[in-house]
């Protein structure tokens, strides 16, 4: 009997990754070109019975989670050699793929996080589970194909050669494409004018960023970095 339903399970399972090799591509495209209709979209789907919740796509932390993991292996394919994290905290957090893959996904959520908080505190709602679901989940779909060009234009710009000329247009466009949407977003959600919304977005741009930057620091920070530097000042002075 365990083995019929664990075989059911992994039919269905089968099903689902097969059916996102078309959903998931459908998604991203419905909000490269339309991204607001696909933020009223996430509000109406949310707003239906479990079992019918985004029949015709992915949902939001699904998406982001998906998109992070396609970077990641084309992460994989072309960057060599692998980053040096030996003798910092990042060697100890994230010595498994698992680990990695669920740093950034958080990585990325920060931005999703930021938006729907900014949100909650310029509209004056009490921020809870049930409040910060809606747009969150609308900031996921935003920030998902934010997260599949920035990182592949990461792994680019890692692999250096021919690879790093396009990595700098391709993190460009990204950002650019995501300030965009979050002032549309932001337009949409809380009725502001012009000028206030490129601020919200720019200061989304601005939470994540800071927030992924000194977390990434202290990460990749080497122990005993001071240490050597002196002893290699000393070893100098006394040549």
């Amino acid at each position: 009997m365990d083995f019929l339903k664990i075989l059911k399970s992994f039919e269905d399972f089968v099903y689902e990754a097969l059916l996102w090799l078309i959903l998931v591509p459908k998604t991203l495209l419905r909000i490269i070109l339309t991204p607001r209709r696909m933020v009223v979209y996430a509000e109406q789907e949310l707003a239906a019975s479990d079992d019918q919740r985004f029949g015709d796509s992915v949902s939001p932390p699904l998406l982001l989670i998906l998109c992070v993991f396609i970077a990641h292996l084309v992460d994989l394919g072309i960057r060599t050699p692998a980053l040096d994290t030996s003798g910092s905290l990042a060697g100890s957090l994230l010595s498994s793929e698992q680990n990695l893959l669920l740093y950034r996904t958080i990585a990325f959520g920060v931005w999703a996080l930021a938006g729907s908080v900014l949100f909650l505190a310029g509209a004056r709602k009490t921020l809870n589970r049930q409040s910060l679901r809606g747009p969150f989940y609308e900031q996921c779909y935003l920030v998902a194909p934010f997260a599949l060009v920035l990182s592949i234009a990461t792994s680019l710009d890692l692999a250096g050669a021919g690879n790093s000329i396009a990595a700098p247009f391709l993190m460009l466009a990204a950002g650019l494409w995501f300030w965009l949407v979050e002032v549309v977003w932001i337009r949409h959600r809380m009725k502001r004018s012009l000028w206030q919304c490129w601020l919200a977005a720019t200061l989304i741009l601005c939470v994540g960023a800071t927030v992924n930057g000194v977390v990434g620091y202290v990460l990749t920070k080497k122990d005993g970095d001071g240490k050597a530097a002196t002893e290699q000042a000393g070893a100098a002075a006394d040549g």
